[in-house]
Parts: C-alpha cells; structure tokens; sequence
C-alpha cells in the first residue's frame, strides 16, 4: 500500500477530503491506518504539486464504521493494485 495523504476535513456532503503530494488515479480503492477500507477516490483538484483529494466513502450500517470528525489529520492509503476496467470481456479465438 501507499501513502495518500491526511484527512483536511469533511464535507458538507460527507465526503472525505484528503490533501495529497501526488496526484492518484481516480477509483482507487482508500484504507485508513488499520488496514480498513473507508472508500474511494472521487475526484482530484486543487495545485498539481499538493492536490486536495475528494474520497466517497462506503456506506455501511454498523455506525462505528462511519468517519467522524475526529478523523481529521489521519493518514490514509491507497491500493497498489490497478483499478479494474469496465465492460465485457472479448472471447478469445480457437
């Protein structure tokens, strides 16, 4: 796993925004230090060299799972694993 970035805040939308020294791909699978997936990357704006970073968290039922404001400043990851593409599968030729 690598290093993304820390949690700035929260928005007014619940999403998570992250600041960032490198620019991710967008879908990436996010996890918070204990190895728990919290969401995904939603989008990237901001300056090129330090991009703020828009997660769209997991919804679940279990509120403990929620991301609170008290969250803010953690370090998150990402995957290493590329994202997987969308759409059918060609057949292969026999």
């Amino acid at each position: 796993m690598k290093i993304l970035g820390t949690i700035s805040h929260i928005s007014n939308k619940g999403n998570i925004i992250a600041r960032s020294s490198s620019t991710p791909a967008l879908g990436l699978t996010v996890f918070t230090e204990d190895k728990n997936k919290i969401g995904k990357v939603h989008d990237v704006f901001g300056p090129t060299k330090e991009p703020y970073i828009t997660i769209k968290p997991f919804r679940s039922r279990d509120s403990k799972k929620q991301i609170d404001i008290n969250r803010v400043g953690a370090v998150l990851y990402i995957s290493s694993k590329p994202v997987k593409k969308w759409g059918r599968k060609k057949r292969k030729k026999k």
